[in-house]
């Protein structure tokens, strides 16, 4: 209003610049671009000036419609909707989505945005995976024996062949616990070339619990079994589960260093995404095996990108 004010009083453009405290060139596009007519253009520049017609509500109107046009229309479609919606009731991430239908052709960020402002269907805000720095757990040390027990299968002594992923069969195992009111546990095995995910359910976090798992587990994939890592866990560092791996099945067994999650990357990332079906602080009491397949199944069928967005199932 002022604009309008300052030149039907005549005033020039610099002194209107001045008055406002803005550029001159900003005034002169401000004016030539609310004009409704387009007259003005057949004079010669320097006489357009006295030409120009403001009129404040045409350029609020004006700057209204191209507001709206800034920016890239919104790739988003009903058909995107329901497919990221469908891939996040199998509980992928955005990378999976995107990789694992070839009729998506959004970056991830793109999902990200689109679940922060509420466009997808079904997805809410808490369902974005947020990771943070988890805090050491203190354990009780461990009797001589076990120290010595571990120390002789370290993973230092690991060959080479494992510890580059080169060949099929080098399984890692680790126990998904629950809440503390929960005695049963889940027993995961890894297979660090391909990824694969094996789940059993196990009585308690014991050796004598684990060793129906540890059966099960051989009757399945003894033949193609190796090697298997573990932490230090009660459940892996006793005689009894030592004993079954090596001397019954006559598998390698190897013990990664004490809080050392790197070196069972395989184990915690598997760990991570099991949680996202079965979360902290609830039991297991109620699950059955045909559980732990089916949501092995859904690890197993995903695109994973460490394979080329392949699935290792």
């Amino acid at each position: 209003m002022k604009l309008k004010f300052c030149w039907k009083q005549g005033h020039t453009q610099a002194f209107i610049a001045h008055t406002l405290h803005r550029a001159r060139s900003t005034i002169s596009l401000e004016i030539i671009r609310s004009q409704e007519f387009q007259d003005f253009r057949l004079f010669s520049p320097k006489r357009r000036q006295h030409f120009y017609r403001y009129n404040a509500m045409i350029a609020a109107g004006n700057a209204r419609e191209r507001s709206q046009h800034i920016g890239r229309k919104p790739l988003i479609t009903p058909e995107l909707k329901f497919l990221i919606a469908k891939g996040y009731e199998h509980h992928w991430s955005p990378d999976e989505i995107i990789h694992g239908n070839p009729n998506i052709k959004i970056c991830r960020n793109t999902i990200y945005n689109w679940i922060l402002r509420g466009w997808i269907p079904k997805v809410s805000h808490n369902q974005i995976k947020h990771y943070h720095r988890r805090n050491r757990r203190r354990k009780e040390a461990l009797e001589e024996a076990n120290r010595q027990m571990i120390k002789s299968r370290s993973i230092d002594k690991r060959p080479k062949v494992i510890n580059d992923r080169k060949r099929f069969g080098d399984w890692k195992i680790d126990c998904v616990l629950p809440s503390r009111e929960g005695k049963k546990v889940i027993v995961t095995f890894n297979e660090r070339l391909s990824r694969y995910t094996f789940m059993a359910l196990a009585e308690g976090q014991s050796g004598e619990a684990l060793m129906p798992v540890i059966d099960t587990f051989m009757a399945l994939y003894g033949d193609t079994v190796r090697s298997i890592t573990c932490d230090h866990g009660k459940e892996f560092a006793n005689t009894i589960t030592i004993m079954q791996i090596e001397q019954t099945y006559r598998k390698e067994l190897y013990f990664a260093h004490a809080y050392s999650p790197e070196e069972r990357g395989t184990n915690e990332n598997s760990n991570g995404l099991i949680r996202t079906f079965l979360p902290k602080k609830h039991t297991f009491e109620s699950k059955t095996q045909a559980d732990m397949k089916r949501i092995a199944k859904e690890l197993n069928t995903r695109p994973k990108k460490v394979l080329n967005w392949k699935t290792c199932a």
